[in-house]
């Protein structure tokens, strides 16, 4: 584990232990009396608690990095990662290096992929019970819950709504989309999470959320390491300022750190079930 990934694991502990005080008191027990640390966890609830702190992630890099980052001069493209292009990950590129982080974490067997009805590439694109669910979720704007046989797998699906300007316009303007009338607040596509038990110990909830965050950490790293390599452009200012301040991008650590602000509350009052 790397000296990065200790600091979000011990950041993620403290905040479960003491989250105003950050003492060390034993963790805190419910009002049955059973301790956090035996509990057990239904799948769909664990879902519920990785997909928010995604929701919380994806947004703050589409709004504060993306779309902030564009009127500073930073340039953001799909393909990204080939030697030629001078850019960084589009939001829903950021969420697939995320996804292909987890994948190697060989500890958590936490599945993430997003899709959609109308997708720009075609891989993406939801068939079978995922279409018929996706089709209901736009309906109703909430999340689905189902077991899939052929694979079997626990799966989830979340709305991902056009949350930010920069959503909207990638989508409606990419040459290869096959809708163009995107607006904000749209439900674009999905989000579906995957596992293969029903339920999960809090230390393997633990293990869900820290395998989410060091894969969103690791592909910001990526990203960062990336424009360390421009030549043609200017390499952005890494340090503690926002883009929105000027042609700066946070250190993965600085952007690990909001999105624990923005989400550990609510993380914390989920898994307490307060």
């Amino acid at each position: 584990m790397t000296f990065r990934s200790n600091i979000i694991k011990t950041t993620f502990i403290l905040f479960i232990i003491g989250l105003t005080n950050f003492s060390c008191q034993p963790l805190p027990e419910d009002n049955t009396g059973t301790e956090v640390s035996s509990k057990k966890y239904s799948i769909e609830e664990a879902f519920t608690i990785v997909a928010k702190e995604n929701d919380v992630a994806r947004t703050l890099y589409t709004k504060a990095i993306v779309g902030a980052g564009k009127k500073k001069g930073l340039k953001f493209d799909e393909d990204w990662e080939k030697d030629h292009v001078e850019a960084g990950p589009l939001p829903a590129l950021f969420l697939r290096g995320i996804a292909g982080e987890i994948r190697k974490d060989k500890e958590v067997p936490l599945g993430l992929f997003l899709g959609s009805d109308f997708p720009i590439r075609k891989s993406n694109k939801f068939k079978g019970k995922q279409a018929e669910l996706f089709a209901q979720m736009r309906e109703d704007e909430q999340p689905k819950f189902f077991f899939d046989e052929e694979n079997k797998l626990y799966t989830a699906m979340f709305p991902d709504f056009a949350s930010a300007g920069a959503c909207v316009s990638c989508h409606n303007q990419h040459p290869e989309t096959t809708k163009s009338d995107w607006v904000l607040g749209d439900i674009q596509g999905a989000t579906t999470w995957t596992y293969p038990e029903d339920s999960v110990s809090f230390d393997e909830l633990e293990k869900m959320i820290m395998a989410y965050r060091n894969g969103a950490s690791s592909t910001f790293q990526k990203y960062i390491d990336k424009t360390k390599t421009f030549k043609d452009s200017d390499i952005p200012v890494v340090g503690v300022e926002w883009p929105a301040e000027g042609y700066q991008l946070p250190e993965p650590t600085i952007f690990l750190d909001s999105v624990g602000e923005l989400a550990s509350e609510e993380t914390l009052n989920a898994i307490l079930k307060l």
